[in-house]
């Protein structure tokens, strides 16, 4: 049964440190003991994503399926860490009825408040940097020794779109950055937010204020702990995508190691 309080009071740690080489440590202890349990449901969620992306209506069937599976690697990686016996069904345990709701919602909701400010974001850049978009188009149109009928077609429409004042492009790159403040801010803070869900079993809501509240305590911590996984993912891309194999599996087991040694471990069942 999930908590139905719809408080985080108790939850906010705020006394604890963010060693990176040590969580790292724990993380890889953790998945070596099921390496290949972590590489085949990664292989097998890859598939899934794929074979899902391609059918109609199947992106936004993708994103509501990989918020689950996700949450798999957590089920797991918790389980390890207290030591109990794991089966490779384990990682699909997101999908039961009592589990399911509120890992999606969980999910949907730190994707969508953080979306939200990166979207907004990303058109205050768009439109900020479109004067200079089409000024490039155009000098490339002049330079051209060869008709070419996308250039011309992509130079035509930005033509036809109102011109923006030319005081409006500094102001909207300015926008664009304090936007992007708030989306990388909420990107980090519910780095724990699932992992509440699934090692708590407390609601969406509950395990989203725990997880801003605490991470904010040492937010730069936690942003460098992310930025090195992502370096380290994207040393495994690298090898011919080889290494996300074993990258993406760790990391994973990173975010519970860094959760057991912030929050610790309830006596609710995994």
């Amino acid at each position: 049964m999930y908590d139905q309080r719809n408080s985080s009071n108790g939850l906010d740690r705020r006394n604890y440190q963010v060693s990176i080489g040590l969580f790292l440590g724990e993380g890889w202890q953790i998945i070596s003991q099921n390496v290949g349990g972590f590489i085949g449901f990664f292989v097998i969620s890859f598939i899934i994503s794929i074979v899902l992306s391609n059918i109609p209506g199947g992106a936004l069937v993708n994103g509501f399926v990989s918020a689950i599976l996700v949450a798999g690697n957590y089920i797991v990686g918790f389980k390890l860490l207290r030591g109990q016996p794991t089966s490779f069904g384990d990682f699909f345990t997101g999908f039961q009825g009592n589990r399911f709701l509120p890992i999606l919602l969980t999910s949907l909701l730190t994707g969508l408040f953080s979306g939200i400010f990166s979207i907004l974001a990303s058109m205050a850049f768009v439109v900020g940097f479109l004067p200079s978009f089409k000024s490039i188009l155009e000098r490339l149109q002049m330079e051209a020794t060869s008709p070419d009928k996308e250039l011309d077609q992509m130079v035509d429409l930005l033509q036809r779109l109102p011109e923006i004042p030319a005081g409006a492009t500094l102001i909207l790159i300015i926008l664009g950055i304090i936007l992007l403040v708030p989306a990388i801010y909420l990107g980090v803070a519910y780095t724990f937010a699932v992992p509440l869900v699934v090692e708590r079993r407390i609601e969406f809501w509950a395990a989203m204020e725990a997880s801003r509240k605490t991470v904010t305590h040492q937010w730069f911590g936690i942003f460098g702990l992310l930025f090195v996984l992502g370096l380290i993912n994207f040393a495994g891309a690298c090898l011919c995508g080889l290494g996300l194999l074993v990258t993406v599996p760790l990391s994973y087991g990173v975010i519970v190691a860094a959760y057991n040694n912030i929050f610790g471990l309830s006596d609710q069942p995994i």
